[in-house]
């Protein structure tokens, strides 16, 4: 296995009319001489390498010049060459492939999510959980989902339409966190939601940082509490390579994907396409139990031979092309599920739910002086999305039983179509678009100061859906008017926004972060929300963070569709949060680390129903106290990592009864054991605990609180890795998902109907990576 290396570079500058000599050698923490260096002036053409001593000299022929040193698995900082520079004498410490960091290395990545720009994980102003490549590859972690599950204080949850869930005790289908790709939004556009579901796959994941906590100081609306920011191999300049991924796994589940990046001088291009198909999980017993999913139904309602079959294929896709700082992207999906167990469906054969996102987008990168750079990025996107279902409804039930329908025969294939089919469709129109513009400053005037600030014009136009219980694509009506409920004026919003971050370096160990936002919106006019972070490092290895920030959620089109009102009297105000944090991150060894927070989110102006077809926003303050905490150890060839959750969230009224922790699980671990038997085989089993839960019965027609028992899954991965093949390096993994099988259930925390959601039995995956 290789070693971490220290590479020391040890500069003479000898200064020569027009022009600056540079020397050096360059060996490891032995002594011993790297050879193979990849030397480069950068806005020059002059590349060399090192001799098989380790040493060089280069000619560097401007006033001002900046060395780059880059080796196979390395990435180290830029030296600068400039006329106050005589004697250079300098020690860097390599960055090396994430595959051979210690645990302590690995606490100190690079992260960009809590302050929108690079800087090292231990001293971010946030608590931010990362997930690598390298924590990919080990886990056997498939797509978004199941790496999401093994995340503190993140709870997934499988419906195999898309995931519902949440963080910090706010769960519902993702709509309180705000899921971003390199930076960049990938909410559905119909309701601002993070529709998880098989398009987000790992195949080009270079890293995942989920921020835990309020983010709308920096990102705006809807990063209430938390933010998914995936970021990609092929938007990663140090990608330079072609990479085709193939797997297959039970369910007839099959995908195939390549991602290539490619550098040449100036010029980038980069790209990844996908393909998904699979049917998922086979629930043809579990919708037929009227006890664990479809109780309080009449079971006699139903086909006698009713059918389940459900099949999903996705095709995410991503291109950029980039020179000088400019460049051009696409960012998107198209995705057709099956609508798994979302409701209780009258025919789950018939079934179908398409998506379509794209977000194309335009920019530049401008140094502007040594300390000032700029970023300008125009997008655009664009969504459509169509389907159908034919979810049971009990009050057209009963009006058939009375209207002369036996209730003591099945609904007949005329009955369920005429009564039950609903058609929602954006198909036969233009789609929704959204029109975003934004302008990033950072200015670092020393190097115990930076400050960023922009400004973000957004505006939507969106569309409502056309429904219809005979028409496959039935006709779309795209005039605004109030009238319309596919485009009602105020479904075209805008708004306005500016920022500013303040990071101050104080006495070498505090690192002070002040920052406020400003959005005034079309509809809700202003909301400014403020985040403070002030980091402290007494020692080396300790690091201690107290944190306060501010968050929202505005309000959906649904919410503001089902209002009786124009845009000049909406009365429904976005949500509120507010969390305190405190934590600790302490290295004990190189091979032990820990990390602990507390936190306490507070949240107001909650919207809930106020009756069948309107919202309101709750007068009821909601506080939500928790702990989260990881630990790392490794000792030979053995690693392990725990995590645990605590949640204590307020009682909440329901059913004739006060209940903490409605809906929310009190106790969660996660933890992960890692063997490297030998250099390339790895063994890794997972290991995830949910503990008993009081949940509200999923049919809304049933007043009671249910109990779901704790339960235990475990997945193991067998990985092959970096095998040298010619010129191909190749990775193979076995995954098994559900090792022994175990039946368990989730809560229907959105009241579709089931009682509750089963989860997926045992599964196996097999994946073959090639990287050339």
């Amino acid at each position: 296995m290789k070693k971490s290396l220290l590479i020391i570079l040890v500069l003479t500058v000898n200064i020569a009319f027009a022009q600056r000599i540079v020397t050096g050698v360059i060996t490891d923490k032995t002594n011993r001489p790297i050879e193979s260096v990849k030397v480069s002036v950068k806005n020059t053409d002059l590349k060399t390498f090192t001799a098989a001593t380790g040493a060089y000299s280069i000619e560097v022929p401007a006033a001002y010049g900046t060395l780059e040193f880059a080796k196979e698995n390395f990435k180290v900082q830029v030296v600068e060459i400039t006329d106050d520079v005589v004697d250079l004498n300098m020690t860097l410490i390599a960055d090396t492939d994430l595959f051979e960091l210690s645990l302590d290395e690995l606490m100190n990545i690079e992260v960009i999510t809590a302050s929108k720009k690079s800087e090292n994980k231990k001293i971010a102003p946030a608590t931010i959980y990362v997930v690598t490549e390298k924590d990919i590859i080990e886990n056997g972690y498939t797509d978004l989902t199941s790496l999401l599950e093994n995340v503190p204080g993140v709870v997934a949850i499988r419906t195999d339409h898309f995931a519902f869930g949440g963080q910090r005790g706010f769960l519902s289908n993702f709509s309180q966190t705000l899921l971003l790709v390199n930076g960049r939004e990938m909410q559905n556009l119909i309701a601002s939601e993070t529709f998880i579901a098989t398009q987000f796959a790992t195949h080009n994941i270079k890293q995942v940082e989920i921020l835990q906590g309020p983010a709308s100081a920096l990102y705006g609306a809807n990063a209430l509490v938390g933010v998914i920011n995936i970021i990609t191999k092929n938007d990663s300049a140090d990608f330079n390579a072609t990479e085709y991924h193939a797997g297959i796994g039970t369910q007839q589940t099959q995908s195939h994907s390549i991602v290539f990046g490619k550098n040449l001088n100036d010029f980038r291009i980069s790209g990844s396409f996908r393909y998904f198909r699979s049917d998922l999980w086979d629930y043809k017993d579990f919708i037929k139990d009227t006890i664990n999913f479809r109780q309080g139904v009449p079971a006699k309602a139903f086909p006698v031979n009713q059918q389940f079959e459900q099949t999903s294929w996705s095709l995410p896709y991503a291109a950029k092309i980039s020179y000088k700082g400019f460049y051009v992207g696409i960012e998107g999906y198209e995705l057709r599920g099956s609508r798994g167990l979302e409701n209780i469906t009258l025919d789950y054969k018939a079934q179908y739910d398409y998506r379509q996102l794209a977000l194309y987008y335009a920019g530049m990168d401008k140094v502007i002086t040594a300390k000032l750079k700029i970023n300008t990025e125009l997008q655009f996107y664009k969504e459509r999305f169509w389907g159908l279902n034919t979810s049971f409804n009990k009050a057209i039930y009963d009006t058939l039983v009375k209207n002369g329908h036996n209730p003591d025969l099945p609904l007949t294939d005329q009955e369920i179509q005429e009564n039950f089919m609903d058609i929602y469709s954006q198909q036969s129109s233009s789609g929704s678009k959204r029109y975003k513009g934004n302008i990033q400053l950072n200015y670092v005037p020393s190097q115990t100061l930076s400050i960023i600030g922009g400004y973000t014009f957004d505006m939507f136009d969106l569309l409502g859906i056309a429904l219809s219980t005979d028409r496959l694509n039935p006709d779309f009506n795209e005039t605004r008017s109030i009238d319309n409920s596919m485009r009602k004026p105020f479904f075209r919003q805008y708004k306005n926004s500016l920022f500013l971050q303040l990071q101050k370096t104080l006495f070498d160990k505090f690192y002070l972060t002040l920052g406020g936002r400003f959005d005034y919106h079309n509809i809700y006019k202003s909301i400014f929300t403020f985040r403070s972070g002030l980091v402290y490092t007494p020692f080396q290895k300790t690091s201690i963070k107290f944190l306060f920030g501010q968050a929202f959620r505005e309000p959906t089109i649904f919410e503001l569709g089902n209002l009786s009102i124009n845009n000049k009297t909406a009365t429904i105000d976005p949500v509120r949060m507010n969390t305190f944090e405190i934590g600790i991150n302490q290295s004990f060894t190189s091979n032990l680390v820990m990390n602990i927070v507390a936190y306490k989110n507070t949240a107001t102006n909650f919207i809930e129903p106020a009756a069948t077809t309107s919202f309101r926003n709750s007068d009821k303050v909601i506080n939500v106290f928790g702990i989260e905490s990881q630990l790392f150890y490794k000792i030979g060839k053995i690693r392990t990592e725990i995590g645990y959750s605590y949640v204590q969230k307020d009682a909440d009224d329901y059913a004739g009864a006060s209940t903490v922790n409605l809906g929310v699980y009190k106790h969660r671990i996660t933890g992960g054991l890692t063997y490297n038997a030998t250099d390339t085989f790895t063994i890794n089993s997972r290991i995830n605990y949910y503990s008993e839960i009081q949940a509200k019965h999923g049919n809304k027609d049933i007043m009671q609180i249910i109990t779901i028992p704790s339960y235990t899954k475990i997945d193991l991965t067998f990985s092959y890795v970096k095998i040298k093949v010619y010129d191909a390096e190749i990775t193979t993994q076995l995954l098994v998902t559900n090792l022994f099988d175990s039946t368990f259930y989730q809560p229907d925390i959105r009241l579709g109907g089931p009682k509750q959601f089963l989860q997926h039995g045992r599964q196996l995956f097999c994946n073959l990576i090639f990287k050339f």
